[in-house]
Parts: C-alpha cells; structure tokens; sequence
C-alpha cells in the first residue's frame, strides 16, 4: 500500500511539502481548468485528490473482505480511484463542458478506460470517467457534475461510505439506500445528458 501512495503521490505531481511544479496530473488537469469558457474544478474537489493513507486502508479492507482469495497486492494495485479530481458545469452547458474536458484530456496523452453515465441512477448522479497515465501506467479518476449533483456527493459521502462497508447490517444499508435514493431524486438532470454514452474497460461504447 505505500508503495501504490508513493507512486501515486509522484504521478500527481505533489512535491514533499505539497506544492507543485509544471509536471504531473494535477497541474494538467488545472490547466485544463483554466482553459474552460464555463465551469471548472469542483469547489473543494482538490482537497481530496489524492487519497489518504487511512482511507486507502479502508477501501483495501473492504475488498479484502469481499474477495478474500486475492492477495493484498493485487487488490490494492486494482483501487483506481486513489487519484481524483471532480469538474462541476451548470446544467445547460454540463454536456459540452464535459466532452470539452475529454477532449483536452486526449490532447494531454491521457487514455480513457472507462465512462459511467449515471444520470439515470436512483442513488449517483453524474459521469464518472477512469483515464490512465501513460507517463506513470496509473490510473486516476475523474467524475463531472452538476453544481446540485457535487453537493449531493459532498453532503451524502458519509452514506455512501457506510453503505459500502462490509460491517454495515443489511437493514441499515437498505435503509441507507432509500435516504440516498429520495435526495438523488431531488437533483435534476442536465441538458443533453443522454448524448454522453457510456465506454466499457475494453473500449466498447453504448449509446443511451
């Protein structure tokens, strides 16, 4: 696991006393940020870029105890979202800034593995992306929301994490779950969500 943070850590670009230089996927995806007509980075999305250690150990318990054949190793080499970052559009340009994104993160040498429209889902609500680095061979995370659908993933975060813990009784999830799906149904959907489809790990795409 240290050595996943560590090599996690160079990938993003984070020197040893948390600043940045030119390199790196953060001060990419800053970049990229800054060349956007409308929207951006999600407000506080930075501070949980990178994952913590703790929170690390955490997801790698619970796929431990998911899948307790699989080595420690091999279970925390498959985590991809130990790198982060989240874009927030208004609704009327949340499609085009989307796509807008994807398209700068190509022109960068970043590779998309995989794309989940969850705009239709009861529970999440936005596009969650999976790119790799070619530079380092990693991948990272980056989910694209509306200004409503950010602050739901910022309010309900703690029930997601309770839901997804294997120590969670089966009545309190579900009852987790049924919170989580009456203030995802509060969140609209944006303007030309369905034109984004969804790309499957092996590069396969499905139209909505």
């Amino acid at each position: 696991m240290d050595r996943i943070l560590a090599a996690c850590r160079a990938a993003e670009g984070r020197n040893s006393v948390g600043g940045y230089g030119n390199s790196g996927l953060t001060p990419a995806i800053r970049r990229i940020a800054a060349q956007l007509p409308v929207g951006g980075l999600a407000p506080g999305s930075e501070a949980n870029t990178l994952k913590s250690a703790d929170r690390l150990a955490a997801k790698l318990a619970r796929l431990i105890a998911r899948q307790p054949g699989s080595s420690p190793e091999q279970l925390a080499a498959s985590i991809g979202d130990v790198i982060r970052y989240a874009f927030a559009f208004d609704a009327d340009s949340y499609t085009e800034g989307t796509l807008l994104v994807h398209r700068k993160l190509k022109t960068q040498g970043f590779e998309l593995e995989a794309r989940r429209n969850r705009w239709d889902s009861s529970e999440h609500k936005g596009v969650f992306t999976r790119w790799r680095d070619p530079a380092h061979g990693l991948p990272f995370e980056v989910h694209f929301h509306t200004g409503q659908s950010w602050a739901l993933t910022m309010q309900m975060h703690e029930t997601y994490r309770l839901i997804t813990d294997p120590a969670t009784p089966p009545a309190d999830r579900a009852r987790l779950r049924a919170q989580l799906a009456r203030a995802a149904a509060t969140v609209p959907s944006p303007s030309g969500w369905a034109d984004i489809t969804d790309v499957y790990a092996d590069g396969r795409e499905r139209p909505r």
